[in-house]
């Protein structure tokens, strides 16, 4: 009988100890996960307040949503956050502010979301609002299986924005005077990315992987650093050019 009571002391204090446990482990997660969210937000509201000249780069798809894909199985997602992040240290060099929609290949859509692209991209328009940017890119790329000798950058425009079309028109012009084989006109695009709100957007066709010199070029470090050279210098003089005439 002593030993039974012993043993059931034992046990409740066991199961006490287990229950503070998980308690403190419960606590600790919720406590880490709001100083990420808080020190998202506050990034986002200093960046929101500068004012630096600030830039969006979007990286297009993400996660299960590969984009468009090569015959090599080359995926859009991959390259697409290459270029953004080329493009990120291009701009940083010239103190243009930078905020990502993301920077891993993965989804901005919650687990739990039972249309995961349209959270995804609901989250990127969320983003922008919180940054209320100068200038929003979305870097993609191009695919067209039936005539694979299709290539070059194509840059498009929200076609309500005067601002958005001089980004455009710029950035196109600068890859048609690069000798990078490119002669297009900056277009109107129909795209989410570009209407989702008020401000500037552009959205940039990097070049087309169904092309496979182009995706050869496209997966290089180096090709990637060309074409975020001439992207950044492509606003970079725009927007210096907006603000003489301003003064």
């Amino acid at each position: 009988m002593y030993r039974s009571f012993e043993n059931g002391k034992k046990r409740r204090k066991r199961d006490s100890l287990i229950k503070e446990i998980v308690l403190l482990f419960a606590v600790c997660v919720i406590s880490i996960a709001a100083v990420t969210v808080l020190s998202a937000d506050v990034a986002l509201r200093i960046y929101a307040r500068s004012n630096v000249f600030t830039v969006v780069i979007d990286a297009g798809h993400g996660g299960k949503d590969k984009g468009a894909s090569s015959k090599s199985g080359t995926s859009e997602r991959d390259i697409n956050l290459a270029i953004a992040n080329a493009l990120a240290r291009e701009f940083e060099a010239h103190q243009v502010a930078v905020v990502m929609t993301r920077q891993t290949e993965d989804s901005l859509a919650s687990p739990f979301s039972l249309n995961k692209k349209k959270d995804d991209m609901n989250k990127r328009r969320q983003i922008i609002e919180r940054v209320k940017p100068d200038l929003v890119i979305s870097i993609h790329l191009n695919n067209f299986p039936s005539d694979t000798s299709v290539r070059g950058l194509q840059c498009f425009y929200d076609k309500s924005g005067e601002l958005s079309q001089k980004y455009a028109t710029a950035v196109q012009t600068e890859f048609n005077k690069s000798g990078l084989d490119i002669n297009r006109k900056a277009k109107t695009g129909d795209y989410y990315i570009l209407d989702c709100t008020e401000y500037p957007s552009i959205l940039v066709e990097c070049g087309f992987l169904s092309n496979p010199a182009e995706e050869g070029l496209l997966k290089t470090p180096e090709y990637q650093h060309i074409l975020a050279y001439y992207i950044a210098s492509a606003v970079v003089k725009t927007q210096l050019n907006i603000n003489a005439n301003i003064v």
